[in-house]
C-alpha cells in the first residue's frame, strides 16, 4: 500500500536514524576524506571569514576550515542530528579550537541573519536534507553578497557501487509513495544536475567537478557493518521482512565480487562538487 511521503515524517525519520549512526559514522568518515579536501580546496577559506558548515555530521569539514580561517575567523557548523553535533563540539573542545561551535538546527530553517557568512560549505548534505530548495534557499540569504558555496553530491548510482551495491537490491523492493516517488541517494547527481538547482536558488557562475576515489574495506564483512551501522541505511534494511533483508544481503554480497582484492575492498566511488556565488 503506497505510503504519504511528508516533510514532517522525512525530517524526523531523518533525525532519528542519524542520530542512531552517529558514533559508527566517524569511522566511515574517515573513507570520505579524499572528497572532503576536494571540497574544502574549491572553497578556498581565508583568513578571518565566517564560514557555514551545513550538514556539518561529526564535525567535517567545519574543523579542518577552522584552522584555516584562524583565530580572526570563525565556523559554525549545523546539522539536524543532536548525536552528531554533540561528538562536533567534543571533538573541537578535545582539540582545544575556540573559532567554531556547532549548533542543531534544520537545514533549511536557518537561524542567522541575513549576509552572516563569506561563506557556506556543505559535505554529501544536499542529498540529504528535507528540503534542499529551502536550504539552497536558505544559504543564499545567510551569505553576504559576493559570497560563495561549494556542495559536494554523490554522482548517479552507476558511479558509486560502493552504496550501489546495497542500494540497488534494496531498490528493488522499495516501495513508492502516493506520487510514484522513491528517494534514493542520487539526487541532483547527474551532470550539471546540481549546478541547474543552485543556479535556480539564485546563485551564479555555478561550476561542477568530478572526481572519484576508492573506499577501502578490510572485507565484505567490514563493508556491511559501515554501511548498515553507520547509515540509516541500517534502519531501513530492518524494516524490510527477514527474507526480504536476507535477499538483499545476499545481492549485496555478490555486487561485492568485483571489488574483491588480496587487500580486502576497494570500491569506487565519484563525488560532484559545485561552487557558485551570490550575486552581489
Amino acid at each position: 500500500m503506497p505510503w504519504k511521503y511528508t516533510d514532517e515524517y522525512y525530517r524526523e525519520y531523518t533525525r532519528l536514524t542519524w542520530n542512531e549512526s552517529a558514533e559508527a559514522y566517524v569511522d566511515l568518515m574517515r573513507n570520505l576524506e579524499p572528497f572532503r579536501s576536494d571540497l574544502v580546496a574549491r572553497l578556498a577559506p581565508q583568513s578571518g571569514e565566517r564560514i557555514l558548515d551545513m550538514g556539518t555530521g561529526p564535525g567535517e569539514p567545519a574543523i579542518t576550515i577552522a584552522r584555516q580561517v584562524g583565530m580572526s575567523g570563525h565556523v559554525t557548523g549545523i546539522d539536524l542530528s543532536e548525536n552528531m553535533v554533540s561528538i562536533a563540539q567534543r571533538v573541537a573542545r578535545a582539540r582545544g579550537l575556540r573559532n567554531i561551535d556547532f549548533q542543531t538546527m534544520d537545514c533549511g530553517d536557518l537561524k542567522f541573519p541575513d549576509g552572516t557568512f563569506d561563506a557556506v560549505v556543505s559535505s554529501f548534505g544536499f542529498q540529504i536534507f528535507t528540503d534542499p530548495e529551502k536550504a539552497a534557499s536558505e544559504a543564499r540569504r545567510v551569505l553576504r553578497p559576493g559570497g560563495r558555496i561549494a556542495v559536494s553530491v554523490w554522482s548517479t548510482g552507476d558511479k558509486v557501487p560502493w552504496i550501489h551495491a546495497i542500494i540497488g537490491p534494496m531498490l528493488e523492493h522499495a516501495e513508492p509513495d502516493e506520487t510514484g516517488y522513491i528517494p534514493t541517494p542520487y539526487e541532483t547527481g547527474g551532470p550539471g544536475e546540481m549546478v541547474a538547482f543552485l543556479e535556480r536558488a539564485g546563485f551564479r557562475d555555478a561550476r561542477e567537478d568530478r572526481r572519484g576515489y576508492a573506499l577501502k574495506f578490510d572485507d565484505e564483512e567490514a563493508y556491511l557493518h559501515a554501511i548498515l551501522k553507520a547509515t540509516p541505511i541500517g534502519h531501513s534494511l530492518s524494516e524490510e521482512p527477514e527474507d526480504t533483508q536476507r535477499e538483499i544481503l545476499r545481492k549485496t554480497r555478490a555486487n561485492l565480487v568485483p571489488w574483491k582484492t588480496p587487500e580486502g575492498l576497494s570500491i569506487p566511488g565519484e563525488g560532484v562538487t559545485v561552487f557558485a556565488r551570490k550575486p552581489g
